[in-house]
């Protein structure tokens, strides 16, 4: 079995919460904001990724739709590299703009690092150039949306507890 919260192969004792079982209580702590947002309704997440959808862009100000693009960096140096992919709930204008910028900071700065800079900039840089291409929650909010409602609704709901 697998601790929900770091993925870690649970073999011997842990901390067992209905039909979830964490690695320790660290994790078992952590994983407190997914165990209020499941007990949130779906009618009341939905309603509320609709606002948010249907809301003022956070960077912008401007009208939506907004939803939750992805943008992705590299950068090198010598032997190290570091890469990611980072999720941005913004309209597809912003979004937009952050894949340019990460696509052009990731050709500048990716190539440096021997030898996973060579290997994942050419990655990143076509994951950004895809990115710009798609626009997620044309038809409405999508599931990733869904999802960071549900938190930022758990989030609200554990703080005024």
């Amino acid at each position: 079995m697998a601790c929900p919260t770091c993925g870690s192969s649970i073999l011997f004792g842990g901390i067992k919460d209905g039909n979830r079982k964490y690695c320790s209580k660290r994790c078992y702590e952590a994983d407190e904001i997914n165990r209020v947002a499941g007990g949130i309704p779906d009618e009341v997440v939905d309603e509320f990724s609709k606002q948010i959808h249907g809301g003022r862009c956070p960077r912008c100000n401007g009208s939506g739709p907004v939803d939750v693009h992805k943008s992705y960096s590299v950068y090198s140096v010598i032997l190290y590299t570091a890469w990611r992919t980072k999720e941005h709930v913004l309209c597809k204008r912003c979004a937009s703009r952050q894949q340019i910028t990460d696509l052009a900071g990731s050709f500048l700065l990716g190539w440096w690092g021997i030898p996973f800079g060579l290997l994942i900039t050419p990655v990143q840089v076509l994951r950004n150039v895809a990115a710009l291409f798609q626009n997620p929650g044309t038809k409405g909010p999508t599931e990733k949306l869904k999802y960071r409602s549900r938190l930022v609704l758990a989030a609200q709901h554990m703080q005024n507890a």
